[in-house]
């Protein structure tokens, strides 16, 4: 079969949610084919520099910066990047000449998704999103096939889109359903944290203490000291800068209290847990709003506007969800009907089938 023991490539990341589905994209192409190289390009300043290696995966890097949003001088130096990097990426395939192309997302992908189509490379892209970002959008036009998280997202892409859902790592998969009754709360803003949020948790500690309510709190590298100190005389709140076992903190909570990002949903799927989601209102395209909706339709989650979010409002919004465990309980079983525990397979599958 092509590509039995070759490389495949999986290009872009920058934040978690594009960097775990590709990691849980690679870890499916080993157990299918162990034979077979997975690679993943990005930039030194993205979050997939630390995670592929420490999941063990070999990276190489490439110039790519953002443009959406950006002035003039940063949206021409984006430009220059572009040219840098393609150019950068077709070396690098010339050099690895992979089965496949992989594109996850994220400034990096659109520079080797643009060499593939000029090398010849059979190539597809994973949208997590609802909503496509810019990169998938220009992508989807130049590749085989797009896999996408939600069914929503292939009415707004052009040529082959097969919805597969959210390939999630497997651990989260077998988080054990929460016992009735529990107080403990996991908040967190993904893997940089979110302001709104913390301070959110800030106003709210004196009350949730009060409840009985146990919270850890993932809170960001650049705004822990800030947060400690606003809990500081509220042990029941516990911050920390960033949770590398995620599948367990999902274990250890009744409650989740999060942004709307595709990733994040597809892990509350997956592990089963009710949500309070506060989508990011300067997503790109009201994303993250269209992906809550999706969940809140579903009776998995409660969604609150930022405008609407202060530490009386998280205080008040968890309170209530813990007082009703039975709707809770109603909540994760939602959640858990929302989950694809077969995405990371399907995309593999696509990919092996475009694959030369």
């Amino acid at each position: 079969m092509p590509g039995e023991s070759g490389t495949f490539v999986l290009a872009g990341g920058g934040t978690g949610g594009h960097v775990f589905p590709a990691i849980a994209v690679g870890r499916e192409i080993r157990r299918r084919r162990p034979g077979a190289r997975v690679l993943f390009v990005g930039t030194r300043r993205g979050f997939e520099a630390v995670i592929a290696p420490r999941e063990g995966f070999p990276i190489e890097f490439i110039a790519a910066s953002g443009f959406v949003g950006r002035g003039p001088a940063a949206k021409a130096r984006a430009l220059s990047d572009l040219v840098r990097g393609v150019a950068q990426s077709r070396r690098l395939l010339a050099r690895e000449r992979p089965a496949a192309v992989l594109g996850v997302g994220g400034y990096a992908s659109l520079p080797v998704l643009a060499a593939a189509r000029l090398s010849g490379v059979p190539a597809m892209i994973q949208e997590q999103n609802s909503v496509p970002g810019i990169a998938n959008r220009v992508g989807a036009r130049i590749v085989r096939a797009t896999a996408a998280g939600f069914e929503a997202a292939c009415r707004r892409l052009p040529g082959r889109c097969v919805w597969t859902g959210n390939p999630v790592r497997e651990e989260f998969f077998r988080v054990p359903a929460a016992a009735p009754g529990g107080r403990r709360v996991l908040l967190f803003g993904g893997s940089q944290g979110a302001r709104v949020l913390n301070r959110a948790i800030v106003g709210a500690a004196p009350a949730l203490a009060a409840a009985g309510v146990a919270v850890v709190a993932q809170t960001g590298e650049a705004e822990l000291e800030l947060v400690r100190r606003g809990v500081a005389s509220h042990p029941s709140v516990s911050p920390v800068a960033f949770l590398t076992e995620m599948a367990d903190a999902f274990a250890g909570a009744d409650l989740v209290v999060a942004r709307a990002g595709a990733l994040t949903l597809a892990e509350i799927a997956a592990a089963g847990r009710p949500s309070i989601l506060v989508p990011f209102a300067a997503a790109t395209h009201a994303h993250q709003e269209e992906n809550a909706r999706v969940f809140e339709a579903a009776g998995a989650a409660v969604v609150v506007a930022e405008r609407d979010l202060d530490g009386a409002a998280l205080a008040r919004a968890v309170g209530e969800l813990l007082d009703d465990p039975a709707r809770l309980a109603r909540m994760g079983e939602a959640a858990r009907k929302l989950a694809r525990p077969d995405a990371a397979a399907k995309i593999v599958d696509l990919l092996f089938e475009i694959a030369r």
